[in-house]
């Protein structure tokens, strides 16, 4: 509010003179708490009435004096118990606010606080999630792992699989492989001892003699990892070989490029 227009309006004069209504004084009464200069505004005035009213008194008679005197004083003591009310409202207000104010901050940093902690825990809940999804992963590759191995040395302890040692076609001494067959179920492992690659584009097949007829058992790289792998069930064997040949496998071995053998092939 411009205080300065406010004086200028005329309204503390007409405050002085009574000439308000109720609300517009409550109104001016509320602002002289809160501006000073309207304050020094109405003692002015004030002053400047008296100083004309006693310029131009007439001396009325005694009874209408003091009943003239009574009326300020009794409005006197209305005025002052209304700023009196109005001043505790004002100071009410301010403690209102001032605790609104005291609200908000603790709300305010309330918030913060639980936030920073349920972000922290959420943060930890993340890494403690990852941490045993990663167990949980770990657990998995080890149990399937084991199932292998299991599974593998079960075959190998089946009385009706047959085991059978192939060495390096040039030296009988040195064994690279293993066959497990089963002549009943006709289901054959391989498992590699001596891991050897093939060259590009060229891959094992494994051949079943049956009497001098090659019996394709199923193509195989060498495996990453240890352990048994499954080729073609095969019916009838009586030796077994491996070639090198084109991807995909051949009709009829290559017999140059036999490379293991089993004894009688």
């Amino acid at each position: 509010m411009d205080v300065k227009e406010y004086i200028e309006s005329g309204i503390v004069e007409l405050y002085a003179m009574g000439n308000l209504s109720s609300t517009e004084r409550m109104e001016f009464e509320q602002r002289l708490l809160l501006y000073p200069e309207l304050r020094a505004e109405l003692d002015q005035v004030q002053q400047a009435l008296e100083q004309y009213a006693e310029a131009h008194s007439i001396n009325p008679r005694p009874s209408t004096r003091r009943r003239l005197m009574d009326h300020v004083r009794e409005q006197q003591r209305s005025e002052s118990g209304e700023a009196q009310r109005d001043r505790s409202f004002y100071l009410t207000y301010k403690y209102l606010i001032a605790a609104s104010l005291a609200a908000l901050f603790i709300s305010t940093f309330a918030s913060w606080f639980f936030y920073s902690r349920w972000n922290d825990a959420e943060e930890r809940y993340t890494a403690v999630l990852q941490e045993k999804q990663s167990l949980s992963l770990n657990l998995n590759t080890l149990q399937a792992s084991f199932d292998k191995l299991y599974a593998d040395h079960m075959i190998g302890r089946d009385p009706d699989v047959r085991i059978l040692t192939l060495a390096m076609a040039d030296s009988s001494a040195k064994p690279m492989a293993r066959i497990y067959w089963n002549p009943r179920s006709h289901e054959t492992w391989v498992e590699v001892l001596e891991p050897m690659p093939a060259e590009n584009g060229m891959q094992y097949q494994l051949w079943a003699m049956e009497a001098d007829t090659p019996v394709n058992a199923g193509m195989f790289d060498m495996p990453e990892e240890d352990g048994m792998f499954r080729v073609k069930d095969v019916a009838i064997a009586t030796a077994w070989a491996v070639t090198v040949e084109p991807k995909g496998g051949s009709e009829r071995p290559t017999m140059e490029r036999k490379v293991m053998v089993t004894p009688g092939s």
